[in-house]
């Protein structure tokens, strides 16, 4: 009956099925008859995934031997839940169950994985107990656990003091020093190896890849007696990381066989250099495709500003992860699309996806271009827990969310209760009050900054910008002088497009011309915009003339600079001038842009356009404008 229940289990497939042949044992009383049985099922579990069963199983032994306690540790350890296998190895030390060396090994790949020294070392304390000390499965794992804990001088010792040496031995100590970056002294120990075999091999390429040190790493390529899929995989990775497509694009086409992990590799490297059409050609020769082949494409060209075409495969995919909503949602939040961002979002909701941080920065973005405070809301209350809250990235972006949103308080709450703010945080809070006009409140944020802090270029843009919104001339001029005197940060086209619109708000619009003619770098529109701005508001005609010119030559189809100027000339009674204005538009085939607006209804953006009939309401909506006309006329 064993051997039958035995040759079921080996050819079990399934949960289900393995579920079955659980109640089979239990009703034949079979449960407890054979601890072969019972490892067998232990593992099973683990292998489809349900460690609950299998820890359901273990609870119900009487007696578990050390093989039972092995399978359970090893099974945990397995499936990545480290915690919960040294938590058991402890039990089974209290329950004076003495351990194996196999027992060992496993706990010590957990501890390795998690780089827990310190359990580490109470775990060799036991090898000795033990007598495993001279073990070499043992002493390898223990090379292991000091390697990934970067304790490379401790494992040179442990490695030096052993008595047998095998080749996993040798390539724990040149995989662990490659991956310290300490890749001279892995080339001496691969240099010393008696026999090195393919991981030997891989493993030294794979650290001089690291270092970028692509020519070393070719050589022993070359040089490779035999070559498995991995090496080639890394020599490909490291020639796409290096931004080499041509060289990476000569070993893939070397290469004897491939997996999915080539392909892969060879169409993100097209994407990252920006071909986007040959990493579909490669997509599209793909023998076979995986969740990451389908999300690098639509990455690709969401990174090109294709949306239509990754929305398509998008649709396509056979099957869709986390990831792949992450890169739609955020490509399309990136891509100036936070409107079809959200509405995405409606139909990830219904997939009952855990999200992650990544996910939740692209629907915040999504909800800062457009100001939807309800749906902002929203998506906090479903999705933003404790666990996300405490993420920096994550409190930063809903600070410049709910400024964006109109909302400082609650932006300045998040930006209290956040720990451990970092410069970009505090540059964000800054924007926000200057954004909202407050300039004191961004110049005292600033100074308290700056006594644990150093500003960077973004911050002062910042700061400038707060007292541009305050009228803070004085101030201003100031923090420009300490940014190039003081932090010897060279001014940006944003630094100086502040200063001259804070100049030009006050009237000083010669000071302002002065100050552009002084730049270092050529002025961008931004800097020119700002100048004709305060020369419409001041009358200038002349240095409004002088920054149109310059407007016309750098963005000669922007609209607004030909309106602008035309209203200063109708504002002066200059109807000739206006009218060379309105000519010169005609001649360039400039066209006014429509004017817009948009407002939240019920967490949805509606946005509305001069002259578009095409709202599905704007017959009722053009109805009601009329009544509220009328009833204007009649107040009046």
């Amino acid at each position: 009956m064993n051997s039958s229940l035995l040759k079921s289990l080996h050819n079990c497939q399934t949960l289900k099925s393995l579920k079955s042949i659980h109640a089979l044992l239990i009703v034949n009383g079979l449960f407890a008859s054979s601890d072969i049985l019972l490892n067998k099922l232990i593992r099973l579990y683990f292998r489809f995934g349900s460690g609950t069963h299998a820890h359901q199983v273990f609870d119900k032994i009487p007696q578990p031997n050390v093989f039972l306690w092995t399978s359970m540790i090893h099974g945990y350890v397995q499936t990545k839940l480290y915690t919960q296998g040294f938590s058991l190895f402890r039990t089974m030390l209290r329950d004076s169950v003495a351990p194996m060396n196999f027992t060992i090994t496993t706990v010590l790949k957990g501890l390795a994985r998690e780089a827990r020294l310190r359990d580490g070392e109470m775990v060799h304390g036991l090898v000795i107990k033990y007598g495993f000390d001279f073990d070499v499965m043992v002493q390898n794992s223990m090379l292991d656990l000091l390697m990934r804990c970067e304790k490379t001088d401790l494992a040179r010792c442990v490695f030096e003091e052993m008595n047998v040496k095998d080749t996993v031995s040798w390539n724990s100590m040149i995989y662990g020093y490659c991956n310290n970056g300490r890749i001279e002294i892995a080339r001496e120990l691969f240099d010393m190896m008696p026999d090195p075999n393919v991981i030997s091999w891989t493993s030294i390429i794979c650290g001089y890849v690291e270092v970028g040190d692509m020519s070393e790493a070719r050589a022993l390529f070359e040089a490779m007696p035999v070559k498995d899929l991995a090496s080639w995989n890394v020599m490909l990775s490291g020639y796409v990381d290096f931004g080499d497509l041509d060289a990476a694009l000569c070993i893939f086409n070397m290469m004897p066989f491939r997996d999915v992990g080539s392909w892969n590799l060879i169409i993100s490297g097209c994407c990252r250099m920006g071909y986007v059409d040959s990493a579909r050609s490669y997509f599209d020769r793909m023998p076979s495709k995986n969740v990451a082949s389908w999300t690098m494409m639509i990455d690709g060209y969401m990174k090109s500003g294709n949306v239509n075409d990754a929305k398509v495969l998008f649709d396509q995919m056979p099957e869709k992860n986390l990831i792949s909503w992450s890169t739609m949602i955020g490509g399309y939040a990136k891509n100036g699309e936070p409107q079809t961002a959200l509405e995405l979002l409606k139909c990830f909701k219904k997939e009952r996806i855990k999200p992650d941080e990544t996910f939740i920065l692209g629907v915040i973005s999504a909800c800062s271009q457009l100001g939807v405070l309800d749906a902002a809301e929203s998506v906090i209350n479903d999705y933003v827990g404790p666990t996300l809250l405490s993420s920096l990235h994550v409190s930063t972006s809903l600070i410049d969310m709910y400024a964006k949103c109109g909302n400082l308080k609650k932006a300045a709450q998040v930006f209290e209760t956040t720990s451990g703010k970092d410069l970009f945080c505090y540059s964000t809070m800054i924007a926000a009050y200057a954004n909202h006009g407050l300039g004191r409140e961004a110049i005292s944020l600033f100074e308290e900054m700056k006594n644990n802090i150093e500003p960077d270029t973004t911050t002062f843009v910042g700061v400038l910008s707060g007292c541009n919104h305050g009228g803070l001339v004085n101030e201003g001029w100031r923090y420009f002088k300490q940014m190039t005197d003081e932090y010897r940060i060279q001014p940006t086209d944003k630094h100086y497009a502040c200063m001259v619109d804070l100049l030009g708000r006050a009237g000083r619009v010669h000071d302002a011309y002065n100050l552009i003619c002084s730049m270092k770098v050529a002025p961008s529109a931004a800097v020119w915009s700002s100048l004709l701005a305060a020369c419409s508001v001041h009358r200038n005609v002349e240095l409004a003339e002088a920054a149109a010119a310059e407007l016309f030559k750098i963005d000669p189809h922007n609209s607004g600079n030909y309106v602008l100027l035309s209203n200063i000339y109708a504002a002066l009674g200059e109807w000739r001038n206006v009218a060379k204005v309105r000519a010169t538009m005609r001649r360039n085939q400039v066209r006014k842009n429509r004017g817009s607006s948009w407002i939240e209804l019920d967490s949805m953006v509606c946005e509305f356009v001069m002259g578009d009939l095409t709202y599905l309401n704007s017959e009722n909506i053009n109805y009601i404008m009329d009544l509220l006309a009328e009833e204007m006329k009649l107040e009046e």
